[in-house]
């Protein structure tokens, strides 16, 4: 399974074996922490959303699946994540906290050092993680002169993803009750107070950013009872995305 994985991002087959023998997979629940830095320790996100947390500067990041977390403290491979690190001088640890249910591919540092070293597929695929993830660190929680509603429609559509549910339906021709599979995309996870702080907003500004989402359609409106936390199921994700980029 993990070099199935490995190989669904672009790692020859070869390349993925390698990485595959020194990996473990591991499944953590909702709420879990993981450290990068001292733990030596790097780890793939393969499903869920967490939130990367940055001690002593008290900043935050909504990650979701198929992001690389790398030990800052060992691997300065030019233009990585431990390349950003060693660039900035910043070798405090970030604290990884599960938003939700989680698998993880999780590698010893010092032997992906080794194989990245001996393999330059492997060094590129590091390379290419940590490109993905400056990108999205620059158009997710960069500075920018974006309204909030833009901003925070613009994490929500970077979260979202469709997810399949069972539900219950009484059919046209006999009125009976038959089970179903029905599909919808959701941005889930982090709660409002996790969003705010990782765009640097007010709570209160990301309740109104999130209220005139749902107002315009592109979010969701929860009727009675219907409300769930830290779930925002999406109406129309173009429109979401339109006013993501600006629209």
């Amino acid at each position: 399974m993990i070099r199935e994985h490995l190989s669904l991002l672009g790692l020859p087959d070869g390349s993925a074996n390698s990485l595959s023998e020194v990996a473990r997979l591991r499944a953590r629940n909702r709420g879990s922490t993981f450290m990068v830095g001292p733990t030596k320790m790097s780890y793939l996100l393969i499903t869920g959303r967490v939130a990367e947390l940055f001690s002593p500067l008290s900043q935050e990041r909504l990650w979701r699946d198929a992001m690389f977390f790398e030990d800052v403290s060992s691997m300065p491979f030019p233009g990585t994540y431990s390349d950003e690190g060693m660039a900035t001088g910043r070798f405090n640890p970030s604290y990884m906290v599960c938003l939700t249910s989680c698998r993880l591919i999780e590698f010893p540092s010092s032997r992906l050092h080794e194989l990245a070293m001996s393999d330059p597929a492997i060094a590129l695929f590091l390379a290419r993680m940590a490109n993905k993830r400056h990108a999205l660190t620059e158009q997710l929680y960069g500075a920018t002169r974006a309204t909030p509603v833009s901003r925070v429609a613009a994490v929500l559509e970077y979260l979202a993803e469709p997810r399949r549910f069972n539900q219950v339906k009484h059919r046209k021709t006999d009125g009976k009750a038959v089970m179903t599979v029905a599909e919808e995309v959701v941005a889930s996870g982090p709660s409002q107070t996790d969003i705010a702080d990782s765009l640097s907003l007010g709570r209160a500004t990301v309740e109104k950013a999130i209220a005139e989402l749902r107002k315009v359609g592109a979010l969701k409106a929860f009727g009675p009872g219907e409300r769930t936390n830290c779930t925002y199921p999406v109406a129309d994700q173009g429109l979401l995305m339109q006013i993501a980029l600006g629209g």
